[in-house]
């Protein structure tokens, strides 16, 4: 599809770490450069990043706290107004929780004419009592002082307009939800026989055995601790079964009763940070994402890619990603019996497992193939621009 032609635009997009601006952001603004438009990404960077990115974007350098910081609140705004004062950025979208708040204060004050907020996520759904409160007063600024909204799913949008963030009008998502989908020439199935017995050859526990896995930070917010007191109780029954936890291997995070019954587990695989996730997914039998909250889930996304059947729970994102009975099973969150049974169900029959999976990927080459996604992102934030009153084409 051929991209309509505008007149060069100033183009900033902001998050909290520089992370998110590699996994979510870089791919996408790459086709704005290609076609002229000056992007400039600004969060705190790390050396690697910046020598990664200097001659592809303009680079701006701002330290940001992750998690509650009375003094970010109070100097950010200014530092982002400032900086938007200067510049005249006739574009600027943020996305993450804090980078979101402060930039969204900062574009408005400094009456920037288009003001993307990326809604990937809704942190206060995870919270409780009072933080739950600050938080929702947070989101709801944000999305106020925002022109235009793009949540990462469907039930996401219809969840924050049913909460009063913002009216239908302001909102849109992408496709049929998510970011910038799975770049499929990473996520290989046919490398996965090759990336499955490297793995199992260094993990020998694995071994002849049906493997679960979960991707991501060992929290509470992402039903750790439910799917590893799932997998103790069904490890208990069964010898068949290994679990391999891809991300943060810091068991100290866990409450303290089951602690030593985790450790003293040789069946439970903590990898650490990895950047082979797909060598390790391919090495796995069963996707398990029993997370809280959720924007859409890039991870489950990337286990379809490698054909792994998913199991995750009924919320807002995930049980839009997957179709329930067809390419996984969905089950209620914050539920370690449910979780257990669900586990239990989704390897019964292996031939379904496997029928699963393969509904899986084929959905994910249908709908989340990052190509699709990348080109739909680009004609959206095109037609905003287009759109804006403020912008002369």
């Amino acid at each position: 599809m051929s991209r309509s032609k505008h007149r060069n635009m100033k183009i900033c997009c902001i998050t909290t770490i520089d992370a998110t601006l590699s996994a979510f952001v870089t791919e996408a603004m790459k086709l704005f450069v290609e076609e002229g438009h000056e992007v400039t990404l600004v969060s705190t960077m790390t050396e690697d990043f910046i020598q990664t990115y200097k001659n592809t974007f303009r680079l701006i350098p701002i330290p940001m706290h992750r998690g509650i910081s009375i003094k970010d609140i109070l100097w950010m705004p200014l530092t982002f107004y400032r900086l938007f004062r200067k510049e005249k950025f006739d574009y600027i979208q943020y996305s993450t929780p804090n980078a979101s708040f402060y930039a969204s204060i900062g574009a408005w004050l400094a009456k920037c004419p288009i003001r993307v907020y990326g809604q990937w996520g809704i942190l206060y759904v995870g919270a409780d009592g009072f933080m739950r409160r600050i938080l929702k007063i947070i989101e709801s600024l944000t999305c106020r002082l925002s022109t235009h909204i793009r949540p990462a799913s469907q039930k996401n949008l219809d969840f924050a307009v049913l909460e009063g963030l913002y009216t239908r009008e302001k909102a849109a998502i992408i496709g049929d939800g998510g970011t910038i989908g799975v770049d499929l020439t990473q996520f290989d199935i046919n490398k996965r026989n090759k990336f499955r017995n490297e793995v199992r050859k260094y993990y020998p526990i694995l071994q002849r055995r049906t493997v679960f896995c979960s991707v991501g930070r060992l929290n509470r917010d992402k039903g750790c601790f439910e799917l590893l007191e799932a997998f103790l109780r069904m490890a208990s029954e069964r010898d068949d079964v290994a679990l391999l936890m891809i991300g943060s291997k810091e068991t100290k995070s866990l409450p303290t009763h089951f602690q030593e019954k985790v450790k003293s587990c040789p069946r439970i695989v903590f990898t650490g940070h990895s950047d082979k996730v797909a060598q390790l997914l391919s090495a796995s039998d069963v996707l398990v994402h029993p997370s809280y909250r959720e924007g859409f889930s890039m991870v489950i996304q990337e286990g379809m890619a490698m054909a792994l059947p998913v199991l995750t729970t009924n919320i807002p994102g995930p049980s839009e990603v997957i179709e329930n009975d067809v390419t996984g099973l969905l089950v209620e969150p914050r539920n370690a019996e449910a979780l257990y049974e669900g586990m239990k169900q989704i390897i019964a029959d292996p031939e379904r497992m496997r029928a699963m999976g393969q509904a899986g990927l084929e959905r994910c080459k249908r709908l989340f193939r990052r190509e699709r996604m990348l080109q739909l992102t680009y004609e959206d934030r095109m037609k905003i621009i287009h759109e804006s009153k403020n912008i002369t084409n």
